[in-house]
């Protein structure tokens, strides 16, 4: 059995666009991007926080709690942005695939796919109906049954789990360096889809495959 399971957001998911929406609260769109890329990693701290105090909390409420920090930090009166911010968590459950992740899922016809993800399974479904790749998928993988986050082993298990499979034959997908670290820690196999073209900061074991995009997985699989 061969497995490719794919981080979401930021690897299937393309948030970047969230700053479109944003745009209305600041001077100009850079302003904006950096909005949300704060809102981004303060999502992300918390879901971590909450995990290691173990008091879960999924990650569309962290969503907003994030949300509403990143503009309590940007001193922005909360009366004023809330129907911003409406509008921001609500496209978060539209936001659009990349461009090349339906080639992609076609070509791959002779391997068992999965999502892995800190996000719910309200969200992802709902993302993946909205972008038509619901199918694309064997399993849509989500943390909230473990209550905790990746990179949380316990995390990376739901892969073998769905699967019944051994960890060696898993690759694990992932824009985040942080992710990729968790899961070769785990077992699995991994290729980093560096697409902010970024140096890969981790101090836990570097990926076995490093891609651009998504187009060169294939080629990647081939070879294994």
């Amino acid at each position: 059995m061969a497995v490719v399971a794919f981080d979401a957001y930021g690897t299937l998911f393309d948030i970047s666009d969230l700053a479109d929406v944003a745009r209305p609260l600041f001077a100009d769109q850079p302003a904006a991007q950096a909005f949300c890329q704060r809102w981004r990693q303060l999502h992300l701290e918390f879901a971590w926080q909450s995990a290691l105090a173990e008091q879960y909390r999924d990650f569309d409420q962290l969503a907003k709690q994030s949300l509403y920090a990143a503009l309590a930090e940007h001193e922005m009166v909360r009366t004023e942005a809330d129907a911003v911010a409406q509008q921001l968590l609500k496209h978060m459950q539209k936001v659009p695939v990349y461009p090349d992740v339906k080639p992609t899922l076609h070509q791959l016809d002779n391997y068992k796919t999965a999502v892995l993800s800190n996000g719910t399974l309200r969200s992802l479904q709902a993302l993946a109906v909205a972008n038509d790749v619901l199918f694309s998928f064997d399993f849509i993988l989500s943390v909230d049954p473990i209550r905790t986050y990746k990179p949380s082993r316990k995390a990376y298990a739901l892969v073998q789990s769905a699967f019944g499979c051994e960890k060696r034959e898993v690759l694990f997908v992932s824009s985040n360096s942080w992710d990729i670290a968790g899961a070769k820690a785990y077992g699995f196999r991994t290729c980093w889809c560096n697409r902010s073209q970024v140096p890969y900061i981790s101090p836990g074991q570097k990926p076995d495959h490093v891609i651009a995009t998504l187009a060169e997985l294939p080629a990647i699989l081939s070879e294994s």
